[in-house]
């Protein structure tokens, strides 16, 4: 079994819905993947099942939020209800994901460089906030 790994940043709310005979829990969900090549970004859906997708439901909701999943691809196929065609398409399945929120510690410096931009004309590196590291002292996470 291969397994992906994404990062990148919630693009909207995520659309919860229960489904079925069963009651299967779903997460709809986009991210915008950064590029590096060219500085664009990437547009990626995915989808969580049960447990998984009422953590997704209950923590990832900003869109802007930093998140990371590791997701299996699926085949899933379907009958369309209006022509009764059998459609084929690919899904990627989350199986675990990670949210990332600054820490407090992180959150100060902005406040301290709005005070210092409404002094200044000038906006100099030092008054920029810290460019963010995904290391475990920088962020708090939540795994799912």
């Amino acid at each position: 079994m291969q397994i992906n790994h994404h990062v990148g940043r919630l693009v909207s709310d995520v659309n919860f819905t229960v489904r079925g005979e069963k009651e299967t829990k779903i997460a709809y969900f986009k991210l915008a993947i950064n590029d590096l090549k060219d500085g664009k970004a990437t547009y990626i859906d995915y989808v969580a099942f049960n447990k998984t997708a009422e953590l997704i439901r209950d923590y990832v909701t900003d869109v802007g939020q930093v998140v990371e999943v590791e997701f299996v691809m699926r085949n899933h196929n379907y009958n369309d209800k209006n022509t009764g065609q059998k459609i084929y398409a690919m899904q990627n399945q989350v199986t675990q994901f990670r949210i990332y929120k600054s820490n407090q510690s992180l959150k100060s410096p902005v406040v301290q460089t709005q005070v210092a931009d409404s002094k200044n004309s000038e906006v100099t590196d030092k008054d920029l906030p810290p460019y963010p590291d995904f290391s475990s002292n920088a962020f708090e996470y939540v795994e799912g």
